[in-house]
């Protein structure tokens, strides 16, 4: 199993745009039918990142490593072709719906808002002046410790929206791999530094594929997502069984992750016009599972009309 947290620790700098080690309150927007469901199973999904909302979404990152690697003629061409071979291949995959499934690594996320109270979100999750949104919030460091002493080695942090700083990002990535692997082309050149010059590629090419899930268009920063994502490896026997659920006519492969009532932090309620029915459903609802102790907010952000 590929230990990605020693990868990001050769890369600080970056490990620290993801995440910078505080603590704090992590929010999954749900609708109301998926909270019930939700907290009556103590159960959330990690769903599988290629059935995501879009193609874009997925192929974004990738297309922007190939066109900074045609950007970069500096780099190693050695390596770099092979780099992006890999990434313009798994690009023109998925836009043109060839997907042949031999990967051996699958990536699933659970997505989170760090902003508890975002306008954005609850009208994703919202529908008509009646039906509100929520969301449950969770101890990040509590949830992420749970995760892993269940088995979900994971890899974590806030989207990076800034164009900008998604070239800063993965400027570092290359030079820091091209170096390492110059290094051993101008030495000797024996059986064992040809193997080690594909350890370098095949390192390159999954701290790449990490670092890609944590990119997305600019146009969404105002959801300040932060996402747990789960490397599933089919090769191991300690893989996760998966299973289906469909979504707007996509059938999704997703992992159950069953959750601490303790690392429920609170749930929020989004903006709504009949706002004290639904705090005192709420109540109800969260008292008969056994979540009767936790903080519930009303949204702060006035309806308009």
């Amino acid at each position: 199993m590929i230990d990605y947290d020693s990868l990001l620790k050769k890369i600080p700098k970056v490990k620290k745009y993801l995440d910078d080690g505080q603590n704090s309150i992590l929010y999954h927007y749900t609708k109301p039918e998926k909270l019930l469901s939700i907290l009556e199973s103590g159960i959330i999904r990690f769903s599988n990142a290629l059935y995501l909302n879009d193609k874009e979404e997925v192929t974004y990152s990738y297309k922007l490593i190939v066109e900074l690697i045609d950007d970069m003629p500096e780099l190693n061409q050695k390596l770099f072709e092979k780099v992006r071979e890999h990434f313009d291949s798994k690009y023109k995959n998925i836009i043109n719906g060839e997907d042949n499934f031999n990967y051996k690594y699958e990536y699933y996320t659970i997505s989170f808002s760090v902003d508890g109270d975002n306008l954005m979100l609850w009208n994703n999750y919202s529908k008509g002046q009646t039906y509100t949104g929520y969301n449950i919030g969770f101890c990040k460091k509590d949830l992420i410790a749970d995760m892993e002493k269940q088995g979900f080695h994971s890899v974590y942090g806030n989207i990076i929206y800034t164009r900008t700083t998604q070239i800063e990002v993965l400027k570092q990535i290359f030079e820091k791999w091209n170096r390492q692997f110059e290094k051993l082309e101008k030495a000797k050149k024996t059986q064992k530094n040809s193997d080690k010059e594909l350890d370098v590629l095949f390192e390159l090419i999954d701290i790449l594929s990490i670092i890609s899930l944590f990119f997305k268009n600019p146009h969404f920063k105002d959801e300040k997502e932060y996402r747990i994502i789960f490397i599933n490896n089919f090769k191991i026997s300690s893989f996760k069984q998966t299973k289906i659920f469909e979504k707007n006519g996509l059938f999704v492969p997703y992992i159950e992750y069953k959750f601490l009532k303790k690392n429920v932090s609170c749930i929020n309620i989004g903006p709504t016009l009949n706002e004290n029915i639904f705090y005192t459903s709420t109540c109800r609802m969260l008292s008969n599972f056994g979540y009767g102790n936790k903080t519930i907010n009303r949204s702060k952000i006035p309806l308009r009309f």
